[in-house]
């Protein structure tokens, strides 16, 4: 029982710094499971994969109601994301323990810096002006904006480009349990000119879809235990309504830093337990 209410404490605030920052709480979850509370890493990043689900529905579900999320451009990338998402998936079951430890720390260190910088220096991930001006496409949108309360209209370009991105976040997404969202949103953002509400909303309806598929593959190789799953997938959610209130109370700019020490901290004790350096 007491593993169960540390797996809901960590799942709540996996969820809520995830939710604030917009990264999904799969990146705190797996190393909390593999070097805390010592679950092999391949169940660890099974139970994040579920976690991961369960937050891109609560998140798509009050993305629906605000019309944020761009249906059409998201069916569209999930089928390359998806084949990225199968492929991660099945390579992780022929990855050794260490070696995955090694990915993961890596992709949490360079997280940690891109959220730093992404949030830090803003002005540097505007979107990026095309070539072409005045070019209609199929996937071109508006939404409601709260903030300014306005109706802001938007043109998507680049789907090729964005789309081919896509097979890397998937692919990163399924070998590790976490959400794409760390790529594909940027990508999205800057190079296909979609606002960054609209990038968030969209990759998050995005995410649950790869996570089915990757789940379903995850499940039959044996790597998802309800009796951890459940109570962390519980706090996720707790964490992540709480964080979606909180956020408009917090000001970013003063949690970056810490932020940053705590996912470099993290990455690097998963690097340095990877190549046994660091032993529990």
């Amino acid at each position: 029982m007491l593993i169960m209410l540390y797996l809901f404490l960590a799942g709540i605030f996996a969820g809520l710094i995830g939710s604030i920052i917009g990264i999904g709480g799969g990146i705190l979850i797996v190393p909390f499971l593999a070097l805390v509370l010592k679950t092999p890493i391949h169940l660890a990043i099974g139970t994040s994969m579920i976690c991961v689900l369960a937050t891109s529905l609560s998140a798509s579900v009050r993305f629906f109601k605000k019309n944020m999320i761009n249906t059409g451009l998201a069916l569209v990338m999930e089928i390359p994301t998806t084949v990225g998402s199968i492929a991660g998936s099945i390579t992780v079951a022929f990855l050794k323990n260490d070696v995955l430890f090694i990915i993961f720390g890596c992709f949490t260190i360079v997280s940690g810096i891109f959220t730093y910088l992404k949030n830090r220096f803003p002005e540097k991930f505007k979107p990026l002006k095309s070539a072409k001006t005045g070019t209609g496409s199929i996937f071109d949108s508006e939404y409601y904006d709260e903030t300014s309360g306005k109706q802001v209209s938007y043109n998507v370009k680049n789907v090729t480009s964005g789309s081919a991105i896509s097979v890397l976040a998937g692919f990163f997404s399924g070998l590790l349990g976490v959400g794409g969202g760390l790529i594909k949103v940027p990508a999205m953002n800057t190079i296909m000119n979609v606002p960054l509400k609209v990038s968030t909303a969209t990759s998050s309806y995005m995410i649950g879809i790869t996570a089915v598929v990757s789940s379903v593959i995850y499940f039959f190789n044996g790597f998802i235990n309800p009796l951890i799953t459940v109570p962390a997938v519980i706090g996720v959610l707790v964490g992540a309504v709480s964080g979606s209130f909180a956020v408009a109370k917090i000001k970013i700019k003063h949690m970056i830093a810490i932020i940053l020490f705590v996912f470099i901290s993290i990455g690097a004790m998963m690097f340095l337990r990877g190549f046994g350096i660091l032993r529990y």
